[in-house]
Formats: structure tokens, C-alpha cells, sequence
């Protein structure tokens, strides 16, 4: 079986996954607004995204994603910055590697949803 995603090797592990933020701030039938929110040295535990999404900071430094199959990619995000994912992506966690608070706004288009298979 073909695990592209890390569904199963999280499953395997015992590890469940999280939502992919805090807090909703927002949600109608078109987006889902989530506030993100990392001191330094907090992780945001392993997550996966269905929805393209938009993440805005607004404060931050260097941040880790790391997969659940162990690739580790280093991020900048200061404040202003943004990203467009259009893809999905495997399973993974957030770890803010600065030594200030990373603070951003992830916003998922609900028109679209990514499947595993």
C-alpha cells in the first residue's frame, strides 16, 4: 500500500492527529480562518491539510516543518510574509526555532478538497 501521505506511518506510530491550528476565527462556506500561535521552541503537533490554504504572518522568525517521515524543511517567516499551498502535502508538525513568537493567520479555500487516493 502506497503511504505518499504518512496517513499510515502515523497510524502505525500510535500518533493522532491534530487540527491545524489553534482557533477558528472565521468560517463560512468558502474559507476556514485559523489562528496560529507557537512560542519559541513550541511545536504544533502532526497535522495534515485537505484544503489549498494561504498562511500570513504576522510575527515570527524561522520555523521547522518536519514530515512524518522525517524531512526536515527550514522556513522563514517574519511578519508580512505569506505562502500559497496548492498541493497536498504530507503529514507534519511545525516547530517555531526562533526566539520570538510566531503568530499567523492560516486561511483554507473550502472550495477544494484533497483526498487520499
Amino acid at each position: 500500500m502506497d503511504d505518499k501521505y504518512g496517513l499510515k506511518a502515523a497510524a502505525d506510530r500510535g500518533i493522532e492527529l491534530r487540527e491545524i491550528g489553534d482557533k477558528i476565527l472565521l468560517e463560512n462556506e468558502h474559507i476556514r480562518m485559523w489562528e496560529v500561535r507557537l512560542e519559541p521552541g513550541q511545536t504544533l503537533g502532526f497535522h495534515i491539510h485537505y484544503h489549498p490554504y494561504v498562511v500570513v504572518s504576522l510575527g515570527g522568525g524561522e520555523n521547522e516543518i518536519e514530515t512524518i517521515f522525517g524531512k526536515k524543511i527550514t522556513t522563514n517567516e517574519p511578519a508580512g510574509s505569506y505562502v500559497f499551498i496548492n498541493e497536498m502535502r504530507a503529514v507534519h508538525q511545525l516547530t517555531n526555532k526562533s526566539n520570538v513568537t510566531y503568530l499567523s493567520r492560516l486561511i483554507e479555500m473550502k472550495s477544494v478538497t484533497w483526498t487520499t487516493t
